[in-house]
């Protein structure tokens, strides 16, 4: 089966996300204090039209309904009671509003034309960014542990789950993973579930299959053992829906100091009356 390194990518990602809040670096150029407020009222349409093409525009709430087109913004509230804010991208600007809770139609503002005072860019001055980008990287390169997967084979009629690399961090744990849809049916990757195998008694062999996923025949040796469950912080795949024959890889996060050995078992949907599922020592 053709496998191929996706894991750094995600981890970088999510590791990223996950130390570095998200910044706008032209805060720096807008005061905090340009905001346009815009009344709306409900069943009516406010227009934001600027002096050239709109970016992106990202709202903090899906109760009011935002779309852009070309230089222009049309903001609809869906249901009364809610406010939000409201970013807007133009190619040299940004703007910022707070779209007040809908009011009375007399009220509102039908039509902004360009409302905020344009700003210089200036060049990028947090140059750091980059290095911490590196170091994030460094660290997932040089710490991500490979799952010998040597004893899992493809089997036709079955789905295939093979954990590829785990990245253990301060407080979190990163699992790669790869599925294989081996049936000639579609199948559909679900939520995730990861448990700790409590094993009763101490298997000398399980310290010698550290980072090895565990073949069928142990796992059945296994199956009586006690589970705790490990919450799921954050799961990714590439695709969900496999049809016959494709294959997908995906993250799963878990925000636990995992220490070793442990034995960890990662699971999906079934497929027909066949688990699919993957144990493996950490």
């Amino acid at each position: 089966m053709k496998r191929t390194l996706v894991f750094l990518p995600f981890v970088v990602a999510t590791f990223a996300f996950a130390q570095n809040p998200v910044e706008d670096l032209n805060n720096r150029q807008t005061p905090a204090s340009v905001v346009t407020h815009v009344a709306t009222a409900l069943d009516h349409l406010s227009v934001l039209e600027f002096a050239e093409p709109v970016t992106m525009a990202a709202a903090g709430s899906a109760a009011f309904q935002i779309e852009r087109h070309e230089d222009k913004v049309f903001i609809k509230p869906l249901k009364s009671g809610s406010s939000t804010d409201l970013f807007i991208w133009t190619a040299t600007r940004r703007f910022t509003y707070e779209l007040e809770a809908p009011g009375e139609v007399k009220d509102m503002n039908f039509a902004v034309d360009n409302p905020a005072p344009a700003f210089k860019p200036e060049p990028d001055s947090h140059p750091h960014m980059q290095e911490i980008a590196d170091m994030i990287l460094t660290k997932a390169l040089l710490g991500a542990e490979r799952i010998d997967s040597t004893y899992i084979k493809d089997t036709k009629g079955r789905v295939t789950l093979r954990i590829e690399h785990v990245f253990q961090a301060s407080n979190t744990l990163y699992i790669h993973y790869a599925v294989h849809n081996m049936t000639d049916r579609p199948y559909r990757i679900a939520a995730p579930a990861v448990s700790e195998l409590i094993v009763s008694q101490p298997l000398t062999s399980i310290v010698g299959l550290k980072h090895t996923q565990l073949k069928p025949q142990t796992i059945r040796v296994l199956k009586d053992s006690q589970r705790r469950a490990l919450p799921v912080a954050r799961s990714d795949t590439q695709r969900a829906d496999l049809q016959a024959g494709e294959e997908s890889q995906g993250i799963v996060v878990i925000r636990e100091q995992i220490s070793t050995p442990t034995v960890l078992q990662l699971a999906f949907g079934p497929e027909g009356k066949h688990p699919v599922e993957a144990v493996w020592v950490f």
